[in-house]
C-alpha cells in the first residue's frame, strides 16, 4: 500500500514538475553506465587472476 501511494505521489510530482522525470532518467542512465563499467572491470580482473580454463572460457564470451 505504501509503495502504491509512493508511485501516485511521484506521478503527481512528475505531472506538476516535468524536470523531475528528466532528473530520474538521467540518474538512472548514470547509474546503469557506472554499473556496466564496474562489472566489466570485475570480469577483467577475474579473468586475469583465474587459472581455470572454464572460467576464462565463460568470461570471454
Amino acid at each position: 500500500m505504501i509503495t502504491g501511494l509512493a508511485f501516485v505521489l511521484i506521478g503527481i510530482l512528475i505531472a506538476i514538475y516535468p524536470q523531475i522525470l528528466v532528473m530520474m532518467i538521467s540518474g538512472m542512465l548514470i547509474l546503469f553506465g557506472a554499473g556496466i563499467m564496474l562489472t566489466s572491470w570485475q570480469f577483467r580482473r577475474l579473468r586475469r587472476h583465474s587459472d581455470s580454463r572454464f572460467v576464462n572460457w565463460i568470461i570471454r564470451y
